[in-house]
C-alpha cells in the first residue's frame, strides 16, 4: 500500500542538535509542554518549531553523516559513553578502543566501524 504522507513526513524530517556536545536532541513531553533533551550531557531546552532546524533530504543525508564524523573527530570526552572493544591501535599499539558502527554503503555490505583509541585518541575505521 502506498502512503504519500508518510514519505513526505520522512523527507521533511527535522533534526535538532545539542549546542554542547553536538549530538541529536530527543523530544520528551513534560506535563503539557514538549522539551528537547540531550541523552549524553542532559542539556534541555523548550521545543519551539523553527529553532535551529535542519531539513533532511536524501541529498543532504551523506553530508550529515560526514558532518557527524567531523563532530566525532572534534570531541574530547564525549565519546566516553560509547562501548569499547579489544582492537590494536595502529599508532600506540594499545588494545582498547571506543567504537561506533554506521551503514555507509549499501545494505548488503557490512557496516563501517569507527574506532577511537582509549589511550592516544587516534581515530581509524574498518570497512
Amino acid at each position: 500500500m502506498f502512503y504519500p504522507n508518510l514519505r513526505r513526513t520522512q523527507a521533511n524530517s527535522v533534526i535538532h542538535f545539542c549546542p554542547n556536545c553536538e549530538k541529536i536532541l530527543r523530544k520528551k513531553r513534560n506535563s503539557d509542554t514538549i522539551v528537547l533533551f540531550c541523552p549524553i550531557c542532559n542539556y534541555t531546552e523548550p521545543y519551539t518549531k523553527g529553532k535551529r532546524e535542519k531539513k533532511i533530504s536524501k541529498k543532504t543525508e551523506k553530508k550529515i553523516i560526514d558532518n557527524k564524523t567531523r563532530i566525532v573527530e572534534g570531541e574530547s570526552d564525549a565519546h566516553q559513553h560509547l562501548p569499547t572493544t579489544k582492537v590494536e591501535c595502529p599508532e600506540c599499539h594499545e588494545w582498547l578502543a571506543y567504537y561506533e558502527q554506521y551503514q555507509t554503503r549499501s545494505a548488503d555490505e557490512p557496516a563501517t566501524t569507527f574506532y577511537t583509541c582509549c589511550s592516544c585518541k587516534h581515530k581509524w575505521r574498518e570497512y
